[in-house]
């Protein structure tokens, strides 16, 4: 396989380019605000406490933003809906990298994908009793398929609108969080702090690493950019704006709306609520807003899924038509959508039917623990991979013209997003279910490999009897 090409993909591409620059900004945007933030953020806070989850998400969000300067160097000098799975291809002498990145980032998508049906089930199920959760997960899976089975442009349409509710949704929890704590601070001229009873970091620093994983997983999703910009209509000239306006927009989200919650919300607090972010409301006596705030919850969780199938669909087919996946997968109906990995994504995301078997809330748990550490990993294959690129420019490999978008502090910044991802990685092995996380990764990866093998053998029993 060539470790090189040129700028246009020497593989047919027979994908729509049906996504506007707003669909693209949305589907960025809104890609990565998903439950991680209204659900997971539960975790860190009683892990780490407040401080400790502003600094945790900082420096998540200051690893999401060197990795998407890397990725929008890469996707605007090779626009592929296979994003890093195809530069890996590219830019990294075995194939074998490219196969388990590209099969682990698929199957985290798919989980993912179930982990976010669950959720919004469990929401749904709070205000219709009598309906079952798993029914609730059938009955959305099949409606968001079915978007995805019209066209690309159906899904950009509808996550431009799931994106648009959430980050309204954001703006006005951040305008109330502060009015709430003015009005605290007027009956009390107390100042809050993000200090707890057991110290500015109740369980020790270094715990900040160890809770990383739900962290980086709400990030996660904001790669997707790289993937739409094979069905964009002009990548080359928004993916720049869009990538650094998105990426100061999402921190500075996150770590406002964090801080709010933080300061309003105490540690240690048991709540029955499925999110801080309603107990606040209800706390405050803003019941009708608490209501408001389900329903925005559950449009993350859907939104989150929706962006699930076009990930996975995508990284499916870019693997097909790289001879990482079965061919029959590469095809496209007339309207340029891969309905048969849709369909195969959408059969096996049926894992979120098991919680008729195990209680919703600890299968989400299950679900997103599972996929965390591999957009780390993805996140270190994407600078990884620019590295290389930009090398092979220094070095005259590829023309100086290719670079549409220029990502700054090379080789630097590369360099840091690499290390402090590994040390994620690692942080987390040394958390309460990290020999869990680490045997369940170890196992995944050691059946990704043997498949390679598999598959590599039988392809070149198949090229040799073509021959």
């Amino acid at each position: 396989m060539a470790t090189s090409e040129s700028q246009e993909s020497p593989y047919p591409s027979n994908l729509k380019k049906n996504l506007k620059n707003r669909h693209l900004l949305m589907i960025s945007l809104g890609g990565s605000i998903g439950t991680g933030l209204f659900i997971g953020i539960a975790a860190p806070l009683s892990t780490v406490g407040p401080l400790g989850t502003i600094i945790a998400y900082l420096l998540a969000g200051s690893i999401m933003l060197s990795t998407m300067l890397c990725l929008g160097e890469l996707s605007c000098a090779f626009p592929h809906a296979g994003s890093f799975q195809h530069y890996a291809l590219m830019f990294i002498p075995n194939p074998i990298w490219s196969y388990t990145i590209g099969w682990l980032y698929w199957l985290s998508w798919v989980l993912s994908m179930a982990a976010d049906l669950t959720a919004a089930s469990m929401i749904a199920h709070q205000v219709f009793p009598s309906i079952p959760i798993y029914l609730f997960s059938l009955l959305i899976l099949i409606v968001i398929t079915s978007v995805h089975l019209t066209s690309v442009r159906a899904f950009g349409e509808s996550e431009y609108w799931f994106s648009t509710i959430k980050v309204l949704a954001i703006i006005a929890f951040i305008g109330i969080g502060v009015y709430l704590l003015y009005q605290q601070y007027q009956d009390t001229h107390i100042l809050p702090t993000f200090k707890t009873e057991h110290g500015w970091f109740p369980n020790g620093f270094l715990s900040i690493f160890i809770c990383m994983t739900i962290v980086t997983y709400s990030f996660q999703g904001v790669e997707l950019i790289g993937s739409a910009a094979g069905e964009a209509q002009s990548p080359q000239s928004v993916l720049p704006k869009i990538i650094i306006g998105v990426a100061f927009r999402i921190i500075l989200f996150y770590v406002l709306a964090i801080a709010v919650l933080a300061l309003v919300y105490p540690y240690g607090t048991e709540h029955n609520e499925i999110s801080p972010f309603v107990w606040v409301f209800n706390k405050a006596g803003i019941t009708f807003a608490s209501y408001v705030m389900l329903f925005v919850i559950f449009c993350a969780a859907i939104s989150a899924a929706n962006s699930a199938i076009y990930a996975s669909s995508r990284m499916l087919w870019s693997m097909a038509q790289d001879n990482l996946a079965p061919k029959s997968f590469s095809k496209v109906n007339k309207r340029g959508v891969p309905t048969k990995g849709i369909l195969f994504i959408s059969t096996i995301a049926l894992v979120s039917l098991f919680s008729k078997y195990i209680a919703a809330d600890r299968l989400y748990i299950y679900l997103v623990a599972s996929t965390g550490q591999v957009g780390c990993f993805a996140w270190i294959i994407i600078a990884w991979c620019q590295y290389q690129f930009r090398k092979g420019v220094n070095n005259g490999k590829y023309p100086k013209e290719m670079i549409k978008f220029k990502s700054p502090l090379f080789p630097w910044l590369a360099a840091i997003s690499i290390i402090v991802n590994i040390v994620i990685i690692i942080g987390v092995w040394f958390g309460e279910s990290g020999h869990f996380i680490l045997l369940s990764e170890l196992i995944l990866v050691v059946v990704i490999l043997i498949s390679y093998f598999f598959y590599k053998k039988k392809n070149i029993i198949i090229n040799n009897n073509f021959n």
